[in-house]
């Protein structure tokens, strides 16, 4: 009598099959997952330490066009501010010409000078009438011998003047306004050992929330005694003159910006560091600008 054989899979086997596909299947997608979470954590560091370098490389870069010992730092080390210098030269001391010597006494009423040599970016100098309007930031200030110091502070208006003209054609000279120096004096308080001046257009302010995760820049706001007067967003955007502001950088957990100004033999020094995170992982970031403060 024939005997009818079925061909087949029992329980026990097809449990077993089961259980090996998942075990290779986990296997394999480590072995997989690894390598894409690391390519993944690899490409937001890039891309953090990408946005952190563009943003310290802005801030460095600009700080080395700011007036000498003009670097002032407030809020715990989160707000930087210094004027900014679009341009400068040397001034004649001494005939022949028409010299600035006589400017430095105060009896005098001299509003010209003769520049030495070239002046660059004469086209950034931008001219006024008023007393106020360096200021203001509605003209283009004149700084000479600025040490940071009481009687010879350029946010005091010590020794900053409204320029008034400059003239291009022939010898280059600058005419400004010898009528607002803080100490009431017509003439500024001290003249430069290298006969050098600046021209300032305006401040400018960085300010760091980590509670926002931002950092911000703002220009073109009036010329301030004490920082404290400009150190929030809320302060800046409400002057007379409100203040221009762009984001800078964001994703910012932390931030600090420091200043050791050295001495006359040795620059100063700015560090600023930055910490910016993404997800889980986070970098943090410190540049140094060297800055003369030999005015």
């Amino acid at each position: 009598m024939a005997t009818d054989k079925q061909a087949g899979f029992t329980l026990i086997e097809l449990v077993v099959v089961i259980v090996i596909s998942s075990v290779l299947a986990i296997a394999t997608s480590q072995l997989i997952q690894q390598p894409v979470e690391m390519y993944q954590a690899q490409s937001s560091r890039a891309r953090l330490v990408d946005k952190a370098d563009t943003a310290l490389v802005k801030i460095t870069r600009e700080l080395r066009d700011a007036l000498p010992n003009s670097v002032r730092i407030a809020c715990a080390g989160r707000c930087l501010e210094f004027l900014h210098v679009t341009t400068g030269g040397r001034y004649r001391a001494a005939p022949v010409g028409d010299p600035l010597r006589l400017s430095f006494n105060p009896v005098d009423a001299d509003t010209q000078f003769e520049v030495l040599g070239l002046l660059a970016d004469s086209g950034l100098i931008q001219s006024g009438a008023g007393v106020n309007d360096c200021r203001n930031v509605t003209a283009s200030c004149l700084v000479i011998y600025n040490t940071g110091l009481l009687g010879s502070n350029a946010y005091n208006l010590d020794n900053a003047a409204t320029i008034t003209n400059v003239n291009t054609a022939g010898p280059i000279t600058i005419n400004f306004n010898n009528a607002g120096f803080s100490s009431g004096n017509t003439a500024f308080p001290a003249s430069s050992p290298d006969q050098r001046f600046y021209v300032v257009d305006t401040p400018i302010t960085y300010l760091c929330d980590p509670t926002a995760g931002t950092i911000r820049r703002y220009q073109g706001y009036s010329i301030r005694s004490n920082q404290t007067d400009v150190d929030t967003h809320a302060e800046l955007v409400a002057q007379t003159n409100p203040a221009e502001d762009a984001l800078l950088i964001d994703q910012v957990s932390a931030c600090s910006f420091s200043y050791n100004p050295g001495t006359p033999t040795r620059n100063g020094l700015v560090s600023v560091a930055v910490s910016v995170n993404e997800q889980s992982e986070s970098i943090t970031l410190m540049q140094q600008a060297h800055l003369s403060n030999m005015p």
